[in-house]
């Protein structure tokens, strides 16, 4: 017997990007189904940062202050240490300062200058943040969530997709949709179903985690508090909440024989470094794994007939460097889930879920890329101390100078998790959903190390305080699928052109109306209006020309544009097109090169 189902989306995996999708959707007043193979969420130490750009997003979600809540403190800084071990003869050889959130609250307020991000980032484990919030999704009345589904087949027409699933009983379920957001991880059979193959490859080496509980803080935090440690040896140790959690993780062989190897006497090796073996009193050891760092892409993110999306791992995977993964999933099902609410509710058109492609693919290539940047980063060091063998410890004119040099290299590569350009300033160019600004065809300057705000049609719009000092712009955007017109004219006359032009055509939107807010207005590049959509990214924004005003403009179009009836002039998958080229061509950074992706040895068992 099957058993049937219907829904109009069915989000298929229940990891973050999946958990997000239905959140959204259900946040857009959208019902979905929500299957996930697994009974529980994960247990593996995966993500422990949420980015400021994923905080923002978060908080447009109303999750944002209950995962503070579960998180880190917001006291503790994120620093990150470079050390030759904890045993004598280590040492701290150098330092990354990453202040706490509460420090970044303060110095948003006094920069206020449109260069910082609406939220600070946070840390929090996956493992933590997605037993938080599975409840929560559980609770929400859009969301019909079943746990123990096995996704087995799909069939996909015109006009929807069919899916079967197993439940633990063994019974047969088929899911009938009109679309279906693949975010069953980096093994998706979804997209495996829709015949997209993987670009990329792994790095030339594997690591070996191992998870526990200690609460010997004395000889842990030897050299200082932390967030992570990066040892000379390449060994790492990672802080997951401050108060007994832990993971370490230690470079191996490709051909080891890691049944070999004692949890305890790992971890002992780990903290000691280049040095001795430095124990510790260990409470408990909660999981090890082995696994290899990869890095890869869909080919596509569409199916064939427009019915089914990919996102978060099963669309990309990333190395853990950077903390781009669940970062870049946090946005893919948030564009993913407002689009699809935007057309199901009947104002959204077919090019508005085509654009989810166009817009998303180049960001995750691009974060992907910074994440192999990153690894390459920190194999400058290991490989110059595998070259020098015990030089690192010695209390030698050679092992002062090895010091220094890497001192010197890893403060002057510190973008790991400071990167605002990459985290922050992703533009979507070339989108057929963007009006471009045709008095300006020369995109503003773009910096991978830096945020530069601007309300380039397509990038994310600057945050900044208001007079009072206290309300962030994004504080009055619009909810859900609702656009927001931002008009800083004294009598509102672009709010008053484009009300009864979005009643007509049914768009959501929502007027802001600032005559009294010149820095804001200097900070927005002196725009006197600027159309905003439900993910905080520029859809349009007025001529500076004053021959060029309002009268010359062809509203009907730009809110045809902007919802996906009517396609940008200048819309182009050109760009995306180059990234897919480079990549097959050349590969990631940090890679042994593209590679068959089901012969990558050595993956998680929580990525096959």
């Amino acid at each position: 017997m099957v058993v049937q189902h219907e829904t109009p989306v069915l989000v298929v995996g229940a990891g973050p990007a999946g958990l997000i999708a239905a959140l959204q959707l259900a946040e857009n007043g959208t019902k979905c189904l929500l299957a996930e193979r697994n009974l529980d969420t994960t247990k593996w130490p995966k993500m422990d940062i949420t980015n400021c750009r994923s905080m923002e997003l978060f908080k447009r979600l109303k999750i944002d202050q209950g995962l503070r809540e579960v998180g880190v403190p917001q006291q503790y800084s994120f620093d990150v240490h470079f050390s030759s071990g904890l045993s004598d003869g280590g040492e701290r050889i150098a330092k990354w300062d990453l202040p706490s959130p509460d420090w970044w609250r303060a110095h948003i307020k006094e920069h206020n200058d449109g260069s910082m991000p609406r939220e600070p980032y946070q840390r929090c484990s996956q493992a933590i943040f997605e037993a938080w919030l599975k409840p929560r999704i559980q609770e929400q009345p859009l969301i019909e969530s079943h746990f123990g589904w096995k996704f087995e087949t799909l069939s996909e027409s015109d006009t929807g997709v069919e899916c079967d699933f197993t439940d633990t009983a063994g019974e047969t379920h088929r899911v009938r949709a009109q679309y279906v957001v693949g975010c069953d991880g980096a093994g998706s059979r979804v997209r495996k179903a829709i015949g997209v193959d993987l670009i990329g490859g792994p790095v030339p080496a594997k690591l070996h985690l191992v998870h526990f509980k200690s609460r010997d803080l004395s000889r842990i935090q030897r050299q200082g508090q932390f967030w992570h440690i990066f040892f000379t040896t390449g060994h790492v140790i990672i802080s997951q909440d401050e108060v007994d959690t832990w993971t370490a993780h230690t470079p191996l062989p490709l051909d080891f024989d890691v049944s070999t190897l004692d949890p305890e006497e790992t971890v002992y090796r780990v903290l000691g470094g280049s040095s001795e073996p430095w124990p510790i009193k260990i409470d408990e050891v909660l999981v090890t794994s082995t696994w290899r760092p990869n890095i890869c892409i869909a080919e596509k993110y569409i199916s064939p007939h427009g019915r089914i999306f990919l996102s978060g791992d099963a669309a990309h995977q990333n190395i853990p460097t950077g903390g781009y993964g669940m970062n870049t999933a946090v946005g893919d099902s948030f564009d993913i889930g407002w689009k699809l609410a935007a057309v199901l509710s009947g104002y959204g058109g077919p090019l508005l879920l085509q654009s989810y492609e166009v817009e998303r693919r180049p960001v995750a290539a691009r974060n992907i890329e910074r994440s192999g940047v990153h690894w390459q980063q920190h194999s400058f060091y290991k490989e110059l101390v595998d070259k020098t063998g015990n030089a690192v410890t010695a209390t030698t004119a050679e092992g002062d100078g090895l010091r220094r040099q890497i001192a010197e290299y890893i403060t002057l590569h510190d973008g790991e998790n400071k990167d605002h350009g990459i985290e922050m300033g992703y533009r979507y160019n070339g989108s057929p959903v963007v009006v471009p600004d045709e008095e300006s065809p020369t995109e503003p300057e773009w910096n991978p190390e830096h945020y530069i705000p601007s309300t380039w049609p397509g990038a994310r719009a600057p945050h900044v305080f208001l007079k009072d000092g206290k309300t962030s712009i994004f504080d009055l955007f619009g909810q859900g699928r609702e656009f927001s017109l931002i008009d800083f004219t004294p009598d509102a006359r672009y709010i008053r052109a484009f009300e009864p032009e979005a009643k007509r055509q049914g768009v959501p939107l929502r007027p802001v109306s600032l005559p009294d807010e010149p820095h804001a207005k200097q900070v927005w590049e002196g725009r006197d209006a600027v159309l905003i959509r439900p993910d905080d990214h520029v859809a349009w924004r007025s001529s500076q020309n004053p021959a060029g005003g309002l009268e010359k403009l062809d509203i009907a179009r730009i809110l045809a544009v902007v919802v996906g009836k009517e396609s940008s002039r200048h819309s182009s998958a050109g760009a995306h097109q180059d990234d897919l080229a480079h990549v097959k061509a050349n590969g990631f950074t940090g890679t042994v090169g593209n590679v068959d992706q089901d012969k990558v040895e050595g993956l998680a068992p929580f990525q096959k």
